[in-house]
């Protein structure tokens, strides 16, 4: 390699030849086990590995929250994900739930093949790509996969936007993580007056639009207790997302034009008020006789 390559980090033929025919064939892998809706084999190994301990886990929960979570019987296996680019022709709020919910259940299959049956601290972003429009939208979403005692084995991982130690305490009041609940909402609103306020100087509601976002909002929150209904009875640790945006005027149409969009999700839950779970706390230190004692765990405790 020349001495110029070397500088810019150039490769030579054969190196590059060899990095494209790779890069390749995963992107064939990936696109077979997409259409299969599965996973390719080199994420399985991956994951594989990560359970077995031959690759470190990662958590995105706090490090207070991991410190506290032994003594829940929680045990965190690593971190997962799952992404989708969509799409979205007639409807965005359906394409914006379907790319959602294609997104988390490839994150939950990573997390079956973990061995979890939880998959917590849940995170989700959204992201467009600029030049391609409002039609099309990657939807990304990320968590923990873990082992929780006393949580009866599902047919797949539970899905939840909380912590993995509020996820057991939930369990010990009654109340039951069940999956993921997602609602959202947009619409267009067409005014003929100054419904933007732009060029006043007074300081006013502007009410035309006040209550178009209240529509929107109350349709997507409506939207995210139809999808809770599904699988509980409640949501908790809801995140919200509203966006107002103002349109260009079209031609041989005077009328101010507006696009607002509402997303919220959270997490579904069953509400048990009889069931009470004892996840048999193991206490760190003893303060009964005054005095910060450390207690030793026993040889069946240490994991």
């Amino acid at each position: 390699m020349s001495l110029l390559g070397r500088v810019f980090g150039q490769n030579s033929d054969p190196d590059r030849q060899q990095h494209q025919a790779q890069q390749l064939a995963r992107n064939q892998a990936w696109d077979t086990a997409l259409t299969n809706q599965t996973l390719p084999d080199f994420v399985k190994q991956r994951l594989a590995d990560t359970k077995s301990g031959k690759l470190p886990w990662i958590s995105t929960g706090s490090v207070g929250a991991l410190l506290a979570q032994r003594s829940h019987g929680i045990y965190p296996l690593g971190m997962v994900s799952g992404n989708c680019w969509y799409h979205y022709g007639y409807s965005w709020t359906r394409g914006h739930y379907d790319g959602w919910h294609t997104a988390i259940d490839r994150m939950r299959q990573e997390a079956t093949l973990m061995g979890a049956n939880a998959v917590v601290d849940v995170k989700m972003t959204a992201t467009r790509m600029e030049g391609t429009g409002e039609d099309q939208m990657d939807y990304a979403v990320m968590g923990t996969a873990v082992r929780i005692a006393g949580l009866a084995t599902p047919r797949t991982p539970v899905i939840a936007t909380v912590s993995a130690l509020e996820f057991a305490r939930l369990m010990e009041s009654g109340i039951l993580p069940v999956g993921l609940a997602i609602g959202a909402h947009y619409n267009w609103h067409y005014s003929y007056r100054n419904a933007s306020g732009q060029g006043t100087w007074w300081n006013q509601e502007l009410r035309e639009l006040s209550d178009f976002m209240t529509d929107i909002r109350r349709a997507a929150i409506g939207q995210l207790a139809s999808d809770a209904a599904r699988i509980g009875t409640g949501v908790l640790a809801r995140v919200q997302f509203s966006e107002l945006l103002r349109g260009e005027p079209m031609e041989n149409d005077p009328r101010q034009r507006f696009l607002g969009r509402h997303i919220a999700f959270g997490t579904a839950v069953l509400h048990e008020p009889r069931r009470h779970i004892s996840l048999k706390l193991k206490p760190v230190f003893s303060v009964s006789d005054g005095k910060m004692t450390p207690v030793m765990p026993t040889e069946k405790e240490i994991i």
